[in-house]
Parts: C-alpha cells; sequence; structure tokens
C-alpha cells in the first residue's frame, strides 16, 4: 500500500475515533446533528458525481457506470435486511421536531430498536431494543466502511496519488466517518455497554478503512496492468453507488420533517456539493 494511501487512511482512523468520543465530549441536537449531516451527505453526492464517476469512466468506458448502479442496490439491500444508515442524537424537547423516531403505524421503531422510554415497559424496553440493535448496526456500517476503504484505494490508484480524484474521496469519507461512530458508540452506551468496549468496538471499526484499502491493494497488484485499470474502474464506479446510497438515506427520512429548518438544511447541503466542486480544481502529486 502507497506511503500516500496510509497516511489518508490514518487521518480517516482518527477521525472515526474523534467522532466515538463525542457523546461523551458534548451534547448533539437532533437538529445540529442534522446540518452536519446535510454536509457530510453533499460532500459524499458531491464525490460521487464529481471525482468518482468521471474517473471511472476516464479509467473504462461509459458502461462502466453499470457498476454504479450495483453499488447503490447493494448497500441498501444490505441495510434493509441488516441494520439503517441513520444516526440519533439525544431528544431535545425545545427542538420544534416532531417525533417522527419513536412513532410506527407498524408498531417498531423508525430507527429499528430505537424504543420510547416513555411507553409501556419503560426504559427497560429501550434498553433492550438497543442492545438488540446496535450489534446490527456495527456490522452494517463496518460492511459499508469497508467498501469506503476499498473507494479511497481505488482513487489514490487511479490517480496515481493524492490527485483531486482522491482529494475528493478522501474528504468526503473524513467528514462522514464520526458520524458513523457516533452512532455505534451512542448506541452501545445507550444499551448499558461499559465505555471500554464501547470504544473498542469503535477502534475495529474504524479500522474497516484501512482493511478494504490494503485488500484492494494487494488485489490489483496480482492483475496486468489493463486488468488492473479496469478493475480500479469498476471499483469507483460501484463505490460511487454506494455513496450515493449513504447520502441519500441521510437525506430523505429527514426530507418532510424539518421545514423549519429547510433554509439552513439546504445551505448545508450546498456547502458539502461546493466544498466537492472545489476540491476539484485542485491536482495534488
Amino acid at each position: 500500500m502507497s506511503a500516500v494511501l496510509a497516511a489518508l487512511c490514518l487521518a480517516v482512523v482518527a477521525a472515526s475515533l474523534l467522532g466515538g468520543l463525542l457523546p461523551l465530549a458534548t451534547v448533539l441536537t437532533h437538529t445540529r446533528l442534522q446540518l452536519y449531516l446535510s454536509f457530510a451527505a453533499g460532500t459524499m453526492l458531491g464525490a460521487a458525481f464529481f471525482h468518482m464517476m468521471p474517473e471511472a469512466v476516464e479509467q473504462g468506458k461509459v458502461g462502466v457506470l453499470n457498476w454504479s448502479a450495483a453499488g447503490l442496490l447493494a448497500l441498501f439491500f444490505l441495510e434493509r435486511f441488516f441494520a439503517f444508515h441513520h444516526h440519533e442524537a439525544p431528544a431535545d424537547p425545545a427542538e420544534p421536531c416532531p417525533p417522527h423516531r419513536h412513532e410506527h403505524s407498524h408498531g417498531r421503531g423508525h430507527s429499528a430498536g430505537l424504543v420510547d422510554a416513555s411507553a409501556p415497559g419503560g426504559a427497560g424496553s429501550a434498553t433492550k431494543g438497543m442492545a438488540l440493535h446496535w450489534g446490527a448496526a456495527a456490522f452494517g456500517l463496518a460492511l459499508h466502511t469497508l467498501t469506503g476503504g476499498v473507494a479511497l484505494a481505488g482513487a489514490v490508484r487511479a490517480d496515481g496519488g493524492l490527485g483531486a480524484g482522491a482529494l475528493g474521496v478522501f474528504v468526503a469519507t473524513l467528514v462522514h466517518k464520526p458520524a458513523d461512530a457516533l452512532t455505534i458508540v451512542s448506541l452501545m452506551l445507550r444499551a448499558g455497554v461499559p465505555r471500554g468496549r464501547a470504544h473498542l468496538v469503535n477502534l475495529g471499526f474504524s479500522l474497516m478503512i484501512p482493511l478494504g484499502a490494503f485488500l484492494f491493494w494487494v488485489g490489483v497488484e496480482f492483475l496486468g496492468r489493463s486488468a488492473s485499470a479496469q478493475v480500479t474502474a469498476d471499483t469507483l464506479a460501484f463505490s460511487a453507488g454506494t455513496f450515493l446510497c449513504i447520502a441519500l438515506s441521510d437525506l430523505l427520512p429527514e426530507l418532510q420533517f424539518h421545514a423549519h429548518d429547510r433554509w439552513k438544511l439546504s445551505a448545508a447541503l450546498l456547502g458539502g456539493v461546493a466544498l466537492m466542486a472545489l476540491a476539484g480544481r485542485f491536482e495534488l502529486d
């Protein structure tokens, strides 16, 4: 694995570990979290459209974008059958947000295990739901984090270093990864898991990025030059699809629940997209 890729992976691991400390360091309200997620989703959309897809087409052919559809569907079904890609912040009664996360016509929480502690069964039911859910969330997030490492390695290899494409994928991954770590650690702590164990699990989760990058890098080393370029193009396109799925899963569930914050959230989203457009103007060797 190249020195550039190793340095980028270490930076993402550090960001993930810091994200796991947020539940202990600050109170992150639902509105603040949504502002952050809108910005992060914007960076992922921008990375997919401005960097990964064009790079994939340049490395391969237009037909390579079929892999983007495959990546989006693969992550969609992963989340459907294992865990929602969601992020939760502690409830703040002062916020004008409807209680949509804890009510569902089918009797299930929107967050697959998050139960209102005031409901029959009280906090015990909530804790049980959390305990059942954090493992599924960790598994699902770990798998898509593994693909994130593959995406980062593919971008670095396509650029031959830290080019505009690799920089875009790196920034998008760096911005979004703390939210995933926040999810896992928050769910574990609210389920009564000891802090040390929660942060150990988060460490394992964060190491999925360098593991994915290493597996991709070693794999393409065994291929010829032509085959390596095609696999890199396919991987970038597939990863772009996963980025699109992650971004949309963060954005769409909140579309109708934040009318009061629509301007702030829209500005945050456009800020993330603009950052990726700006990243495309820089080419580093």
